[in-house]
């Protein structure tokens, strides 16, 4: 386990390096397009739009946990299922379940820290422009669209590790219905009581890549 962990890390390190720039970049976007919106209408303008009518002024984080999500899939498991290193791993005396969990432990590690650094970055630029009750509300809000950037990473755990191709889209239309669950409302706070059951159905998508890992490990397939 050790040596798995090191080489994952090994693997994953210059994808990681570059998903760090560019939540960056993409935070110092963020601020000054917030910063903008302050320099060319009123404040109290702004207040009564995002606490009234709604408008989110980072709508633009929405789709950026779901992109990392997917990068993070492919670089980590596409080059185990091209050169068949996985396949020799998976015949290791360690057991499947554990080989395979640990895997993703790795990947959800790597992209939970992608996630945290995205919801620091949303609660700082809130924070500066709007009262601080605003933070929390962004906060929660943007929460689903952390977990449709988790559903997107073991979505495509799933479909690169099953070696049939119809089950494979399958797979993939399971993945795309959980993400547009994630991003079903653009309202603040509509996840609120929800976020649980969301949570817990996206964690069910964990042990169900078990399933195409040991069709993978047997060859079917492929």
């Amino acid at each position: 386990m050790p040596a798995l962990f090191y080489k994952e890390w090994l693997k994953l390190r210059p994808v990681l390096a570059l998903l760090i720039a560019g939540t960056l970049a993409f935070s110092v976007y963020l601020f000054l397009s917030v910063r903008h919106q302050f320099r060319i209408e009123h404040a109290e303008m702004l207040y009564y739009q995002a606490n009234h009518i709604g408008r989110l002024f980072y709508e633009d984080l929405r789709y950026v946990p779901l992109v990392t999500g997917v990068i993070l899939a492919v670089a980590q498991i596409l080059p185990e299922v091209q050169r068949g290193r996985l396949r020799l791993s998976l015949h290791l005396p360690i057991g499947l379940a554990p080989l395979v969990l640990a895997h993703l432990l790795i990947g959800l590690a790597a992209l939970g820290v992608i996630l945290a650094l995205d919801l620091a970055v949303l609660a700082l630029t809130i924070g500066t422009f709007f009262p601080a009750a605003f933070v929390a509300s962004a906060v929660t809000t943007a929460l689903p669209w952390m977990l449709a950037g988790v559903a997107a990473y073991l979505g495509g755990a799933l479909a690169l590790l099953e070696p049939d191709r119809r089950v494979q889209a399958a797979n993939l239309v399971v993945t795309a219905g959980v993400v547009w669950l994630c991003h079903l409302s653009r309202q603040y706070g509509a996840y609120d009581h929800a976020l649980w059951g969301l949570a817990g159905l996206v964690a069910l998508m964990a042990p169900a890549v078990l399933l195409p890992a040991h069709r993978f490990r047997d060859g079917g397939g492929r």
